[in-house]
Order: C-alpha cells, then sequence, then structure tokens
C-alpha cells in the first residue's frame, strides 16, 4: 500500500504545483517569483527534487525550508528521491551510478564532506557514510508521501494503477509508471502527475513541454522535461480555487534568455512536423536535403525531418543525436521568441511559449 496523505485545499485562493525540478534550485526560485508565490499560496511539489540538475541538495533544503515555514507546502516522494535506497540495499551498481551521474544527490552529499567516491572500498562502507554524515536528510525524503488526496484531485509523481481499489497502487507504479497519459483509471478525482516528460506525447506533434490538461480523462500531465531535455522548461500548474469552479492554467521557466524578433511570417510545410524522443534514435535516412534529411523513426515507424547536424552514423545505421524536435514552427511577423539553438545551417531551433521548432534564419 502506498503512503497517501489526505490534505485540505482551500476553498478560494491559488494552488500551485511543480514537479521534476530535478536539482535546478535556479530555476525553480525564478519560477516561484514568476508566480509571485507567497506563503498564502498552497505549494505542491510533485516529486523529483533531486538528480540530474547542479544543486539537488540546495533543492532539498530550500524546499524543506518551505514546509518548515508554511503549513500550505506538501511535497511528494519521487523515483529520484528514493535513489540512495540502492546504497542501503546493498546494490553493486551503485558505483557506476555515481560515476556516471555526476549530478547526483548522493554525490554532493559525499562532495560536502570533501570526499570522493575513491574514498570508499565497499557499498556497506558508503552505506555507513551516509548514515553518519546526512542520515537526517535521508530520512525525510524517505518520510514523503507517496500521494496527497484533496477533494478533487490526487498529486502523485507518476500515476496509478487502473484498478477500482486505486489506494492499492504498486510502490513502482506510484512513482515511475511510464506513459500514464496513454492508460486510463479508475480514480474519480483529477489525477495530477510529474515524472514523464509531456513532450513524450507529442511525437507526432509540434514539439512542446507544456502541460497537458486533459480532464475528460481525469489527467493533468506537467513534466516539462527541464534538465531531461536540453529545450525542456519547469512548469507551474496553476489552479485558481473557487467554490463555484476551479480554473487552471499554466506558466513556465526555462534557461533561454536570448531573444529575437520575427521579421516576416512563416508557415513550415504540412509534413514538417513531430518530435524526437528517447529512447527512440534509431532512424533509417530516406532522402538527404541540404539542411534537413527525411528519415524513418524505426521504433515508431513515423517519418520526421531530422536536422543534419543532429543526424549522426552510428554502426551499421543512423542515429540522432539527442531528443530533438522535428518540427518547423509557425510564427508570426513581430513575435518575440527564445533562441534554442542558432549554430546550424540554415535554420535557427526557437522556442515560443513552450513550443519548440525551426525556422529559418533569414525570417529572424
Amino acid at each position: 500500500m502506498i503512503h497517501i496523505q489526505k490534505i485540505a485545499l482551500p476553498e478560494t485562493g491559488r494552488v500551485l504545483v511543480i514537479s521534476d525540478i530535478h536539482g535546478d534550485l535556479h530555476l525553480f526560485q525564478q519560477l516561484l517569483k514568476k508566480v509571485s508565490y507567497t506563503p498564502a499560496d498552497t505549494l505542491i511539489l510533485n516529486g523529483d527534487l533531486c538528480e540530474r540538475g547542479p544543486s539537488s541538495l540546495g533543492v532539498i533544503r530550500y524546499a524543506r525550508k518551505l514546509m518548515d515555514s508554511s503549513s500550505r507546502v506538501f511535497i511528494t516522494e519521487g523515483n529520484c528521491d528514493r535513489l540512495i535506497h540502492h546504497v542501503f540495499d546493498n546494490d553493486p551498481t551503485v558505483f557506476d551510478h555515481l560515476a556516471q551521474h555526476p549530478h547526483s544527490v548522493m554525490n554532493e552529499w559525499i562532495e560536502e564532506q570533501g570526499k570522493t567516491i575513491a574514498d570508499f572500498d565497499s557499498v556497506p562502507a558508503l552505506a555507513a557514510f551516509y548514515r553518519q554524515t546526512c542520515g537526517a536528510e535521508i530520512d525525510w525524503l524517505f518520510s514523503l508521501p507517496t500521494a496527497l488526496e484533496a477533494d478533487h484531485y490526487l498529486f502523485i509523481h507518476a500515476g496509478i494503477d487502473d484498478r477500482a481499489d486505486w489506494r492499492e497502487t504498486s510502490h513502482r507504479s506510484a512513482v515511475a509508471i511510464p506513459h500514464f497519459y496513454t492508460r486510463t483509471h479508475q480514480c474519480e478525482k483529477n489525477v495530477v502527475v510529474g515524472h514523464w516528460p509531456v513532450v513524450n506525447y507529442r511525437s507526432e506533434a509540434i514539439t512542446c513541454h507544456n502541460p497537458i490538461i486533459a480532464l475528460d480523462k481525469r489527467m493533468i500531465c506537467i513534466d516539462g522535461g527541464n534538465q531531461v531535455r536540453f529545450d525542456g522548461q519547469l512548469n507551474a500548474l496553476i489552479i485558481e480555487r473557487n467554490p463555484q469552479g476551479d480554473r487552471i492554467r499554466f506558466t513556465s521557466a526555462d534557461h533561454f534568455h536570448k531573444l529575437a524578433t520575427i521579421t516576416q511570417s512563416y508557415t513550415p510545410p504540412a509534413d514538417f512536423i513531430g518530435t524526437l524522443n528517447y529512447p527512440h534514435y534509431a532512424v533509417r535516412p530516406l532522402k538527404r536535403g541540404t539542411y534537413f534529411s527525411l528519415c524513418e523513426n524505426i521504433a515508431l515507424g513515423l517519418t520526421q525531418w531530422i536536422k543534419n547536424e543532429y543526424l549522426e552514423k552510428k554502426d551499421d545505421g543512423f542515429t540522432a543525436a539527442d531528443d530533438l524536435s522535428c518540427s518547423g514552427l509557425p510564427v508570426r511577423a513581430g513575435d518575440q521568441v527564445a533562441v534554442v539553438d542558432d549554430g546550424c545551417a540554415g535554420y535557427t531551433l526557437i522556442k515560443k511559449e513552450g513550443s519548440v521548432g525551426w525556422v529559418p534564419k533569414q525570417f529572424l
């Protein structure tokens, strides 16, 4: 049984929901400032405070400070917040994980004490170190509820099993179930999740990191791919409470501060659309163009235009170098856009209101 904490949301006022901060303290604070957060708001952090970004400890400590200063701050556990359990389970792959993921809270705890991985000759020795030096923070992470149940909402990091007794959802599903939006559930409430970047659901659509608010499915997915995709963002879901019915909207923050103005409108061809997402990088080139190659995405069976600079030869085939927009982005003259990648020939990758795509350089 998962740990479900029941909470009472105010009848009026704002409920702010943020998930998958992933150690990005600067962007988290920037987003709170953008939404003008005050202790009068209810703030819910829906899992994955840690990993990937440069300051997991900074996020943990700031989140604890927010919680200590207000009874309206609630935090659920995410799969990344509990990775240290592998140490206490004596998992021999822990040292490989630490070597491959320098931006891990487990590495930050080690570095804070002036040590390195080389100072530990076994997993039990590492476990003893963590218990002695940072046991209180680990206990706090392990104490976080798996879900928060309110009147019309269930806040849970990844999702729930499709069963009538959904409160019996497995812990693994609660914190790590993939593709939740493609599933169904039997909870009578709107289930608000992070964990799975929303762009992963948009392989055949314009690349977009904005939340998916699907009240007909009783699902709201808010993971903007921050620190997971290079063009991602940190989303804040804003639920404005009202006895006559809640209003739900969102805003976001990202790391793209170089702006450009569109000089003339651009409408991309109808087939210039789609998103290439992990782990479906293997492609088969069909037609080579000056700036893009038309490729078959082998796993998905889709045809996608991939920027030539992001196409790599690998073994006996080809692969995309990273998660990537395969979309042209419609824009109008006078639009202000953020520049994501202006180092490629012919086209610039831009971002506008959460959507990411390519426009010809002469249009900026």
